[in-house]
């Protein structure tokens, strides 16, 4: 009965948050959406929709299938922080610009000022210290994770008890801001909240990084499929930041919710083991396309100085630059490949270089015995197995 309670909350908050996605979506289509100022452009609230959405929607495939695991329900509160936030914005919005009747709407956008505290500190913290298993590293983690209830509720009340115009509707008055200097201390801590929230999340990775060192087998799975999407996060929110590309952006947007998807796969352990193949590949095709990429520049610009003085077409030093780097495609691919397996995936690339040693060796061995000694000795080094027995079939049997 218990698990059918807990199933059917996360099924009503999973069905409360789309509605409220649903609402601000119409929002931004409905008359009017243009005397809202700051509003969002519809492909730009698309792209975060992909958040909104990821965060509650893994949550509650998580808290189904585990309910014992507090990372699913952590997921639904955070979406359910960065919804609320966005609806109560859109739901002030539509009554102080567009002239609109709602009921209560102080008190919704009054929630909504508070509740991306709980979103981002959640997100920050304890997201990252229960994970995977929903428990602490060890007992030494303990104060962290007290100073993050601390830092959260401190940061969610000041934002509740602020002063003045409600944080993202400003044209509205906090229903229960206190004046006076407690309304002053409240201001100030709010102030300092998520810089506070930050710094206890960098504890929290700190927690990661010893779990990941200490781990083995399943557990060490499971960290990478949330350290995967969280560096491509990261790759992207610096490319976006260093080019100032639109496509870069979204491209960071996209990896930000694929990051409660790796969590959500690594929990459920659905095909865990093909992070690695999943990791190889990005690290082969990432640095293969920054080099060739330099390559390919660093060839144009070589051939059209050279070329000045003979033609001032370019087309010829393009096209001669392209067949050089479709030549050198594999090549470098291969030799990416192998420095990749040889740095980070190293027992990989001892096994392949015993198999190819071996391999070798058949060439010229043709004694049984050193043959199978040699086959033992090949085996053991790249599968390392706890026995090792060779069977010779007779001829004829």
């Amino acid at each position: 009965m218990v698990r059918l309670a807990g199933r059917g909350l996360a099924l009503g908050l999973f069905v409360a948050i789309v509605a409220m996605v649903g609402y601000s979506l119409a929002s931004l289509v409905l008359p009017g959406a243009g005397l809202i100022p700051d509003h969002p452009t519809l492909p730009d609230f698309l792209a975060f929709s992909l958040i909104f959405i990821s965060f509650p929607a893994i949550g509650l495939m998580v808290s189904w299938q585990r309910p014992g695991n507090p990372i699913g329900w952590i997921f639904m509160t955070i979406g359910l922080g960065i919804v609320l936030s966005v609806f109560a914005a859109e739901y002030a919005a539509r009554v102080t610009y567009v002239g609109w009747e709602h009921p209560a709407v102080e008190l919704v956008a009054w929630i909504g000022s508070w509740t991306w505290a709980i979103a981002s500190g959640l997100a920050l913290t304890f997201a990252v210290l229960l994970f995977p298993d929903g428990r602490l590293p060890n007992a030494r983690w303990r104060p962290v994770a007290w100073m993050a209830v601390t830092v959260i509720g401190a940061t969610v009340l000041a934002e509740a008890l602020r002063p003045g115009g409600i944080e993202g509707s400003e044209a509205l008055a906090s229903p229960f801001g206190i004046d006076g200097p407690t309304g002053e201390l409240a201001t100030a801590v709010a102030d300092v909240g998520f810089v506070a929230i930050l710094v206890v999340g960098l504890l929290s990775v700190a927690s990661l990084v010893v779990r990941f060192r200490r781990a083995r087998g399943i557990e060490r799975q499971q960290i990478k499929g949330l350290l995967y999407p969280v560096g491509v996060f990261l790759v992207g929110l610096t490319a976006g930041a260093v080019v100032q590309s639109d496509l870069m952006w979204t491209f960071a947007l996209v990896a930000l919710a694929a990051i409660p998807i790796g969590a959500g796969i690594a929990i459920l352990r659905y095909r865990l083991f093909d992070i690695d193949v999943v990791i190889n590949r990005t690290l082969v095709y990432a640095s293969l396309s920054v080099v060739l990429g330099a390559l390919y520049v660093g060839l144009v610009l070589t051939l059209q100085a050279l070329l000045s003085p003979f033609t001032q077409n370019d087309a010829l030093a393009v096209a001669v630059s392209t067949l050089a780097v479709a030549a050198l495609f594999r090549p470098v691919r291969r030799k990416l490949q192998s420095v990749i397996d040889r740095r980070f995936y190293r027992a990989r690339y001892d096994a392949q270089r015993t198999i190819e040693g071996f391999a070798a060796s058949l060439r010229d061995e043709v004694d049984l015995a050193s043959l199978t000694a040699e086959l033992r000795r090949a085996s053991t080094q790249a599968l390392q197995p706890t026995r090792a027995t060779v069977w010779l079939r007779k001829h004829g049997e």
